[in-house]
């Protein structure tokens, strides 16, 4: 500066005078092109402007602050938008921000098509936007109907389907199923995979371990029903064949379907169940971890709770014979969902009466207990499937010392037959809940922190609950299994970060089926979107009240509309059924 300020100097005062004119006139243009520039900054505009919020994306890398601007279903800007405008703004401060939760194995598509239950409240309320539905085999091959079906009702949340193959196997072989295909039929059921497939399906599973499925579906052909869903890029989910102690040969065996049709594989709710096999976890993480370090494309999904299913009174762990009446009948219609509420329950009264009568008459005792014991090949009682050592008592008002109990160590505190000890329970206290897949700890925390474990719920729609209904007794995964782990594992216990604990329930999942434009908070994503308070996020369901909705969610967007809003469901229906191709 001081040379320029020397060379100046050395010109003719007039050339100086010119010069400087000029410095100062280019200075005051560069200065008005500026200001006017930042007059005219383009304003942006959108549908809704999500303020302020801590931005979870799904990646798995950290939060930052940040503004969402959204426009039809799609999120268009992610960054500071103060300058913007919106037709709705959400004040996000001191809010968590975050893609909508993709629960990818849920029993929904069982009830979601019915008035009531097709808002899916007890989803929608914990964030959840898009549930997978067809699990454990039971998955319709008819999409384009179910499609139709269901969005010309409305329904809450998005949903995915798959084919299953029991239906299939059903359509194709009728009720004579319980056997080997011939060639001409397993030819007929992968031509139904196929046409799920084209009309969208994301993959097909099964069922390999209930009701005579374990012995009669074998290896081979589910390598067949699974080629089709090879040539349209799906995913085979696998409800695997055992999940006891048998559970490492059943991981190997749907190891070996992915080698050899090229698809890539999930397990469905990963588990070890039962006592005798606590431990077995380190084997099968070693296992799994070891398929995919060469190349195997395996995952797995996981709920949040030691106990799975079946859970029930106690009563249903006696075996009753089908000729054995009026127990047999009384028992069915207890079970009658197309029997009004109020019946089924004056009907299961009067199934323990009868029950009970029939225990304290010492024949009828010993033709009960013969029964539940039997080893059938062909839908054995869970006491003939697993032993006792696979359930736990989780609600026993009158006797609360009973609460967590394996009912194997009751027994061998009592030194008495398994079987003798429930039946005098029945007696004492028939409405005890049990709930059966008992896990230890260390095994749920150990699947729960594997990179490629997701977090799911195996639960299903429910009619929207109401604050006067009575308390239910049953598992609270069905309303709580996403608010859960961000209560207890992230917040309470800190066994997962946020954003890891988010990237299970969000881009994971998504990545896993293949879905390119839902799972992750970035600009061209779908607007599906949870906006939570981390400090206040929490289950409320339990055993003994298990229809109690989470609560903790401030705003849920799906494809790019409000749903939930100031913790509330709004009435509004903005899930679609999403396709595949």
């Amino acid at each position: 500066m001081q040379n320029e300020e020397n060379e100046i100097r050395k010109l003719p005062e007039r050339e100086v005078t010119m010069y400087r004119k000029v410095i100062i006139i280019t200075g005051i243009f560069l200065g008005v092109c500026c200001l006017f520039s930042c007059s005219k900054r383009t304003i942006n505009h959108y549908d809704i402007l999500i303020k302020g919020g801590q931005i979870v994306n799904g990646t798995g890398n950290p939060w930052f602050y940040a503004d969402v601007g959204i426009r039809g279903d799609v999120i268009v800007a992610i960054g500071s938008l103060d300058a913007d405008k919106a037709d709705t703004v959400i004040n996000a401060e001191g809010l968590v921000v975050s893609p909508g939760f993709i629960d990818l194995h849920t029993h929904c598509d069982e009830d979601l098509g019915k008035p009531g239950y097709n808002v899916n409240l007890n989803y929608l309320i914990q964030g959840t936007t898009t549930v997978v539905t067809g699990n454990c085999g039971m998955g319709t091959y008819k999409i384009a109907e179910t499609k139709a079906d269901w969005e010309k009702r409305g329904i809450g949340t998005n949903a995915v389907l798959q084919v299953g193959n029991i239906p299939v196997r059903r359509a194709v072989m009728g009720e004579d199923q319980l056997r080997s295909p011939t060639d001409g039929e397993l030819k007929q059921m992968q031509k139904l995979v196929r046409q799920a497939m084209q009309e969208g399906a994301w993959g097909i599973s099964t069922c390999l371990e209930y009701e005579g499925y374990d012995q009669f579906v074998t290896t081979e052909e589910v390598i067949a029903l699974t080629r089709p869903v090879a040539e349209f890029g799906g995913l085979y989910n696998s409800h695997i064949r055992d999940e006891a102690y048998q559970l490492l040969e059943a991981i190997k065996e749907i190891i070996r379907i992915s080698e050899e049709t090229g698809v890539p594989v999930n397990i469905s709710h990963l588990k070890a169940c039962g006592r005798d096999n606590w431990g077995l976890m380190k084997e099968a993480v070693r296992l799994i971890q070891d398929a995919r370090d060469r190349g195997i494309q395996i995952t797995a999904d996981q709920y949040p709770f030691l106990q799975g299913a079946p859970i029930d009174f106690i009563t249903e762990l006696v075996d009753i014979p089908p000729d054995m009446q009026p127990l047999a009948e009384l028992r069915e219609k207890a079970y009658d969902e197309e029997l009004p509420k109020t019946e089924r329950e004056q009907v299961r009264r009067q199934y323990v009466k009868e029950l009970q009568n029939a225990l304290r008459d010492p024949a009828k005792r010993e033709r009960l207990r013969e029964s539940t014991y039997e080893k059938r090949p062909d839908n054995p009682s869970p006491v003939a499937r697993w032993g006792w050592q696979d359930f736990r008592i989780k609600v026993a008002r009158k006797n609360p010392r009973l609460v967590d109990k394996l009912l194997v160590d009751l027994i061998q505190e009592q030194k008495r037959d398994g079987f003798d000890v429930i039946a005098d329970l029945i007696l004492d206290e028939p409405d005890i809940l049990f709930a059966s897949s008992s896990q230890s700890v260390e095994d749920n925390r150990l699947a729960m922190i594997q990179n490629w474990v997701m977090v799911s719920s195996d639960g299903m729609a429910y009619p929207i609950i109401k604050e006067t209904d009575k308390p239910v007794r049953g598992h609270p995964r069905d309303f709580s299994s996403q608010a859960i782990i961000l209560r207890k594992y992230v917040r309470e216990e800190k066994l997962l970060s946020l954003e890891e604990a988010i990237r299970k329930m969000t881009s994971l999942p998504a990545q896993v089926l293949k879905m390119k434009d839902r799972g992750l908070l970035l600009e061209g994503y779908k607007a599906d979107i949870a906006v939570f308070n981390p400090e206040t996020v929490r289950d409320n369901a339990t055993y003994d009240n298990a229809l109690q909705y989470a609560s903790g969610v401030e705003y849920v967007l799906v494809n790019g509309k409000i749903a939930v809003e100031k913790g509330k469901f709004n009435g509004t229906l903005n899930g679609r059924v999403l396709l595949k191709n």
